[in-house]
């Protein structure tokens, strides 16, 4: 069998398991059909451009994904069904999601990862998490700016979440006044959101980054053969992160939550230990600040007049945690008898309807129960059940899949372990020949665990032979890229398709995703 170069077109077991996945997929349920709910105003330019110095780089492309949005699940063999039912659910554009006698709650979707969330008050917008990436908040406030022709300022942000996409975007939400911060604007987070986000962003940066840069394809072509979806969202922003030091924390002991003899009749809910009734312009609030598993800062909120309850979502690289779970159980218990509308950072929203007048009830019950849920990794089980060897593709595609499930993935083997493996079982050429019958057999996780050591070994000269490795190299990136196109979930996509990519071409990789933040960096230390 020749051996075949990346990209490639899936095998005739691939377009058979996933055309049997889409005969067996769900009827898409009222989510999908009120993705576009509320739409004011689709994107008005194809591109985001960089403000760099490289203007021609893009930051994010709306055009991109025109491949998907009529994609049926059964005519693309190369996504798994439910990838593609994913990414039907992630439109673009400005939406109004609910409005009140006094307040507008608006969201910028498809900009970025993230939603940007407008809160109308009464001298000003309060915008809940300004995306990831200083163009994409600023391209998403002036759509909505032209297609609402509201010119407020922004007087007050809040930050749900202590992920890069809650925040780098923060800056660019005062492009049209000069890059000039309102000297009063308040900033809210919640408790730890500073320490998390300098550990993920700073101490952790680099390690961060390449996470990420696999997690979302952000190196990978949108096409069907390649970047499609990202299961929270598209994929993250390319661009410039910033930052700007919250002005008020909730949660911890101070200030000190509000208590039951101060809860104020407005709220229209029970007081409940540890919830916090506050104003910002006018806009009434109840936040629930509360600890979670992938980003230990969180914030959820709830909106009084409008009866919205709005969720921060599991992060970037969230895993399956109790402590989430009860947490989401505390805003179901908290929110559940009252609210009619659910929102999120991620995705649409929900509102009941004639035939599902609890529907904001049981969307947050779904969102407590997914919280503790483990998800399948189908075909690629076998490979990310193991620890793989240090600095290979495969490996930190087993570490995107450690931090999304939880799990523990123990320590990577040494390129000089692979080398004895290799010589144990006869040589690498045998290797790679027990790896070809895999792959003829359809069995393409083994495949690619057969050939861990020969890729490892590699990277000691004279170890393995230039031809092959050459050959190891090309059948491992099959051998992923199928495994990626079985994926039920677009992150792990995203990974094993990047991973093919890599071990075609070993060397230095360089994130696309940001490695550190400066603002950030420098709130961390501010005695620079």
């Amino acid at each position: 069998m020749t051996e075949p170069d990346v990209p490639q077109e899936p095998t005739a077991y691939v377009t058979q398991t996933n055309q049997a996945g889409a005969a067996n997929l769900p009827a898409a349920g009222p989510l999908y059909q009120e993705a576009n709910r509320g739409l004011i105003a689709p994107p008005d330019v194809p591109v985001v451009p960089s403000r760099g110095t490289k203007s021609e780089n893009i930051v994010w492309n709306f055009d991109n994904f025109d491949f998907i949005a009529d994609a049926e699940p059964d005519s693309t063999p190369s996504i798994a069904a439910s990838v593609v039912r994913q990414g039907h659910l992630h439109q673009a554009g400005v939406f109004q999601v609910v409005s009140g006698r006094d307040h507008v709650v608006y969201q910028v979707r498809g900009f970025d990862l993230a939603n940007l969330t407008i809160v109308t008050g009464a001298s000003g917008l309060v915008v809940i998490d300004p995306l990831g990436s200083y163009e994409t908040a600023r391209a998403a406030l002036k759509r909505y700016r032209d297609a609402t022709e509201d010119s407020l300022p922004v007087k007050a942000v809040i930050y749900t979440q202590s992920g890069v996409d809650h925040f780098g975007g923060v800056r660019g939400l005062f492009a049209d006044a000069g890059d000039q911060v309102p000297k009063d604007l308040k900033v809210y987070a919640p408790e730890g959101f500073l320490a998390d986000a300098v550990l993920r962003q700073v101490t952790e940066g680099a390690r961060t980054a390449r996470l990420i840069d696999y997690a979302y394809g952000t190196r990978l072509e949108a096409s069907p053969f390649g970047l499609v979806d990202s299961d929270l969202g598209r994929t993250v922003s390319v661009g410039e992160a910033t930052f700007l030091t919250p002005t008020d924390t909730v949660g911890g002991l101070l200030p000190a939550a509000t208590g039951k003899d101060q809860w104020p009749a407005w709220t229209g809910i029970t007081w409940r230990e540890g919830l916090y009734a506050i104003e910002i312009d006018g806009v009434k609030l109840v936040l629930q600040p509360a600890g979670g598993h992938a980003s230990p800062a969180e914030l959820n909120l709830y909106l009084p007049e409008l009866r919205l309850v709005h969720l921060a979502g599991p992060g970037l690289l969230g895993s399956p945690s109790r402590a989430r779970a009860t947490f989401l159980d505390a805003t179901l218990t908290a929110f559940a008898d009252t609210a009619e509308v659910g929102s999120s950072a991620y995705g649409a929203p929900v509102w009941p309807n004639d035939e599902d007048k609890d529907r904001v009830r049981q969307w947050l019950t779904a969102q407590r129960d997914t919280a503790t849920t483990v998800p399948d990794a189908g075909a690629a089980a076998a490979l990310l059940a193991t620890p793989g060897y240090a600095d290979t593709p495969t490996r930190t595609v087993r570490e995107v899949w450690a931090r999304l499930t939880g799990t523990d993935l123990g320590t990577a083997q040494l390129a000089v372990t692979a080398k004895a493996t290799l010589l144990t079982q006869g040589g690498a050429t045998k290797v790679v020949e027990a790896a070809q019958r895999a792959w003829d057999s359809n069995d393409y996780a083994q495949a690619v665990l057969v050939l861990d050591p020969v890729i490892s070994a590699s990277s000691i000269p004279l170890a393995v032979s230039s031809k092959t490795e050459q050959r190891a190299r090309a059948l491992q990136a099959n051998a992923l890229a199928q495994l990626g196109y079985l994926a039920t979930h677009g992150r792990l996509r995203n990974a094993l398709l990047t991973a093919a990519h890599d071990v075609q071409q070993p060397g230095n990789i360089v994130t696309r995703f940001p490695q550190t933040i400066a603002d950030l960096a420098a709130a961390a230390n501010p005695l620079k």
